[in-house]
C-alpha cells in the first residue's frame, strides 16, 4: 500500500481542518481509552503475550519428588530469568530452599494456548528476598538431557512492564497461573482492584488487594493490567468461613520490579569473567536522564509543570530524574550550589533498586533567595549529572540563560527533533546531543565538550548567535564509528557548567543477527469479532514520529516505517520489517470506521517473525 492512498483517504473526509482536529480528538479519546480497558487495538495480542509468559514452576525434594509446585513470569526471555514466589521454592519461615541446590522444572506453554504445559527447563535460584517473598529463578539446562547445551534462543515471552502506582481502586486486574484447579491446564481469573495495604504504614504499599481469583499454585505467578502489562505477583488468597467472599493479595510490580532489577545486577557484578562482566557493564551503564525541575512532583515522583526557571519567592524546589544501573548500597551524592557558592549537599546508601525514576528537594519557608541553582549528583563518586534551573531575576547576564537536559539520539529531524533516542548505543558512527535553551542573548558565549571514559576529546568553543532558538544540538563523529564506551557531554555558559549528560557505546553480542520481524493481522469489527474489514490502511510511522506530528508534516512518506492494506477476509501484512522492542506510531483509518491512532506502540520485544497485530475498529 502506498502512503498515497493514506493521505487521500485523509483528505477526502471533506474538510481537511475539521479532520485534522478529529484526529486529535481521536488520539484523546483513545489515550483514555487506554487508562481504563484493555486496548482493542492490542486486546488479543496483549492477552496471548501474556499467557505465554507464565510458566509453571514444580520443586523436587532432596530426594528428587515433588514436593511443591507454583506459577512464576518470564522476566528476560534470552536470559532465562524467572520471578516467582520465595515460598515456591522454599520455607518463608527459616529461609531454606526445599531442596539443597535450589532448582525447579519449568514448563512451558504450548502453542495452542490451550494444552498442558510442556516440561522443558530446569532453573536454580539465583536471588531472593525472604521478607518480599520473592524469588529469581535463571534457566540453566534442559529438563530431558542435563547434559545437553541451551539452545541459543529458549523460546521464550516476556511481557512489557507495567506501573502498579497508576492503579486505583475499581481498575481491572487480571491473574494468570497454574493453580491445579480444572487440570493442569493454565487458569486466567480477572476482577478489579479492590484496596491497597501498607502493613508498616510507611507510605508505600506492600500490598494490592483484589477480588481476582487467587489459589494454591497460582502462587509466584503473573497479574496483569488491563493492558496486558506486568503490575505484580499473586501471592496469597484469604478468606473467612464467617464472612462470604474472598480477598486476594498481589505483591505489586513496583516492589517485585525493584527487587528483580537488583537481583539481576548482582548476578552480573558476581562471579562473572572479566570479560563477560566488561561487556554486562555497559548493557547495564549506570546513567541519570529525563531531568526536570520544577514546585511539584506527582504520585509517579515526576515534575507536575516542568520549568527552567521558578518566580521570585518559591518555596520548593523539586528535580525529577529517571535513573539506570544503580545498585542497592551504592552511595549517592548530591551538591546545591546557588550562584556557584555552596548551598547544601548531602549523601546516602542509595535503596530504591537499579531503576526507576526519583526525586530530589530543596526548600526554605521564607523562600529560596533568587539565583542559578545547579545541582550534580554522582554515585560511588562517579558524576552523573550537572544542571541548572533559575529562581526569579539572578544578577549575572549569563545566569539567566539556561540549557535544558540532553536528549542523546543515533537521528534527528530536519526540525532537530531527536530519533531513535536512549543512552545506549551499537554500531554507531554519530551521536547527537539534543537540549532546549532559554533567555540566551545573542553574543553569549557558550561551549561543548566531549569525554571519552573520563578523558577530554573535543573542546569547541562558540558565540551564540541568535536570541530566540528553543533548542539546539550538537554532535560528535567518526568515521569508522564512535569505539566502544562510556561518553559524556558538557555544556558552558561563559565559564558555567550548564548541563551535562551520558551515554554508553555497547558491544554487539557475537552472533547477534538481524532480529527485524513482519507484521501481520487481521482487522475486524469490535462489535462483530466475526465480520472482518477489508481496505483499511495501517502505517507504523518512525519512532519518535508522533501521529500529530505526521499530520503536520503534510503525510511525509520518509516518516513511515511500514505500511498496508487489509485484503478481502481482514488480513494484511505490512511491506517492510520492523525491529521488536522498538516504538513506533500506529494509524488504521478506513472511511466508514473510526480511525485508530496510537503513539509510541511498542512491538513487544520477545516478539517473533511474523509479529500478529489483531486490530479492531468501530462504525462511524
Amino acid at each position: 500500500m502506498a502512503v498515497r492512498t493514506i493521505r487521500h483517504l485523509y483528505r477526502l473526509l471533506h474538510n481537511p481542518l475539521l479532520l485534522l482536529a478529529g484526529i486529535v480528538v481521536a488520539t484523546y479519546v483513545l489515550g483514555g481509552a487506554f487508562a481504563a480497558e484493555p486496548a482493542r487495538a492490542v486486546e488479543r495480542t496483549a492477552l496471548q503475550q501474556a499467557l505465554k509468559a507464565t510458566v509453571l514452576v514444580l520443586v523436587p525434594n532432596d530426594s528428587g519428588d515433588l514436593y511443591d509446585s507454583g506459577s512464576g513470569t518470564i522476566m528476560d526471555a534470552e536470559k532465562g530469568f524467572i520471578l516467582t514466589n520465595f515460598h515456591v521454592m522454599g520455607d518463608p519461615e527459616t529461609g531454606k530452599l526445599f531442596n539443597q541446590e535450589g532448582l525447579a522444572a519449568i514448563g512451558v506453554m504450548p502453542t495452542d494456548l490451550r494444552s498442558a504445559p510442556i516440561l522443558r527447563y530446569k532453573a536454580r535460584v539465583i536471588g531472593h528476598d525472604v521478607d518480599l517473598d520473592l524469588a529469581l529463578l535463571q534457566v540453566i539446562g534442559r529438563v530431558d538431557d542435563a547434559s545437553a547445551a541451551l539452545p541459543a534462543n529458549l523460546g521464550l515471552t516476556t511481557l512489557p512492564r507495567g506501573n502498579s502506582d497508576d492503579l486505583l481502586p475499581g481498575d481491572r486486574l487480571a491473574v494468570i497461573g497454574y493453580p491445579g484447579l480444572g487440570g493442569a491446564t493454565v487458569t486466567y481469573t480477572e476482577g478489579v482492584v479492590s484496596g491497597f495495604l501498607d502493613e508498616d504504614l510507611d507510605g508505600e504499599y506492600e500490598w494490592i488487594k483484589t477480588d481476582t481469583e487467587i489459589n494454591p499454585g497460582n502462587s509466584g505467578g503473573l497479574a496483569i493490567d488491563s493492558n496486558g502489562a506486568f503490575v505484580g505477583v499473586p501471592t496469597a488468597g484469604y478468606s473467612r468461613a464467617d464472612v462470604a467472599g474472598k480477598i486476594s493479595l498481589v505483591r505489586p510490580g513496583s516492589l517485585a520490579l525493584r527487587f528483580y532489577d537488583s537481583a539481576v545486577l548482582s548476578q552480573g557484578n558476581e562471579g562473572q569473567d572479566t570479560g563477560h562482566s566488561a561487556a554486562l557493564g555497559r548493557e547495564r551503564s549506570t546513567s541519570v536522564s529525563s531531568v526536570t525541575f520544577g514546585d511539584k512532583v506527582d504520585r509517579q515522583n515526576r515534575i507536575v509543570a516542568p520549568t527552567t526557571t521558578l518566580p521570585s519567592g518559591t518555596t520548593d524546589l523539586y528535580v525529577s530524574f529517571e535513573y539506570a544501573g544503580f545498585r542497592n548500597g551504592q552511595t549517592f551524592a548530591y551538591v546545591w550550589t546557588i550562584d556557584g557558592e555552596p548551598a547544601y549537599d548531602d549523601s546516602f546508601a542509595w535503596r530504591d533498586g537499579s531503576s526507576g525514576v526519583n526525586w530530589l528537594h530543596l526548600y526554605s519557608d521564607g523562600g529560596l533567595p533568587d539565583g542559578l541553582y545547579e545541582i550534580t549528583m554522582a554515585l560511588d563518586g562517579r558524576p552523573l549529572y550537572t544542571g541548572t534551573v533559575a529562581v526569579g531575576a539572578t544578577q549575572r547576564s549569563v545566569g539567566t540563560a539556561t540549557f535544558g537536559p540532553i536528549v542523546f539520539a543515533g537521528e534527528i529531524t530536519d526540525e532537530g527533533k531527536p530519533v531513535n533516542s536512549g543512552n545506549t548505543f551499537l554500531d554507531v558512527k554519530t551521536v547527537y546531543g539534543v537540549f532546549s535553551v532559554s533567555n540566551m542573548a545573542k553574543g553569549t558565549p557558550w561551549r561543548t565538550r566531549w569525554l571519552y571514559d573520563g578523558d577530554e576529546v573535543l573542546s569547541e568553543a562558540d558565540v551564540w548567535e541568535a536570541d530566540d532558538i528553543q533548542s539546539s544540538w550538537v554532535s560528535l563523529t567518526h568515521p569508522d564509528g564512535l569505539p566502544l564506551g562510556d561518553f559524556a557531554l558538557e555544556l558552558y555558559i561563559g565559564n558555567s557548567l550548564a548541563q551535562r549528560g551520558s551515554f554508553t557505546v555497547a558491544e554487539r553480542r557475537a552472533g547477534l543477527r538481524d532480529s527485524s520481524i513482519h507484521v501481520t493481522g487481521v482487522v475486524r469489527e469490535v462489535d462483530n469479532s466475526r465480520r472482518t474489514i477489508s481496505g483499511a490502511l495501517i502505517a507504523l510511522l518512525k519512532p519518535g514520529v508522533t501521529v500529530q506530528a505526521w499530520v503536520g508534516s503534510d503525510f511525509d512518506e520518509s516518516l513511515v516505517v511500514a505500511s498496508g492494506s487489509s485484503t478481502r477476509g481482514g488480513k494484511f501484512q505490512l511491506n517492510a520489517k520492523v525491529t521488536p522492542g522498538e516504538r513506533y506510531g500506529l494509524v488504521v483509518v478506513h472511511d466508514q470506521y473510526k480511525p485508530i491512532t496510537v503513539d509510541d506502540y511498542q512491538i513487544p520485544a520477545s516478539a517473533t517473525d511474523p509479529y500478529e497485530l489483531d486490530v479492531t475498529m468501530q462504525r462511524k
